[in-house]
């Protein structure tokens, strides 16, 4: 029984939010305003993704551990699993797009977050479109 508490545990926190700090979504030839643009188009289908997180969270969760411990396993994770599928299903909507996510370097990070305002939504839109550091102001 103590084993089937640990994996439904384990379970429900491989599902846990990522940081999303460190991601933006890529593709050649695009801005900082188109991909504004194909963010706001996905952001409409997050609630599927999100219920869906949820009830596989819950069959699995029953799977695992049996109709009375599962749900009650994945009642406190039941936030952060359904913040998960919202974030990927935004992702594939953007991946369908044509985008990529693309994880920021350390020194991309604090490049970034020591800019502001306009110069901020530059760099930003620089990274979007596929550029470096390096490449910058090029």
């Amino acid at each position: 029984m103590k084993k089937l508490l640990v994996l439904s545990l384990l379970a429900a926190s491989a599902c846990t939010t990522k940081p999303l700090e460190r991601y933006i979504p890529t593709q050649d030839g695009h801005n900082l305003h188109s991909t504004r643009s194909a963010m706001e188009s996905c952001i409409g289908e997050t609630s599927e993704g999100g219920n869906a997180a949820v009830v596989g969270g819950y069959m699995t969760s029953i799977l695992i551990a049996g109709v009375v411990i599962g749900p009650l396993v994945t009642i406190p994770a039941e936030d952060s699993l359904r913040a998960q599928g919202e974030i990927d299903q935004v992702h594939r909507c953007l991946a369908e797009r044509g985008f990529k996510r693309r994880e920021l370097a350390d020194g991309e990070v604090f490049w970034l977050n020591n800019s502001f305002g306009d110069e901020r939504e530059r760099r930003l839109g620089h990274l979007i479109g596929g550029g470096t550091i390096e490449t910058y102001g090029n």
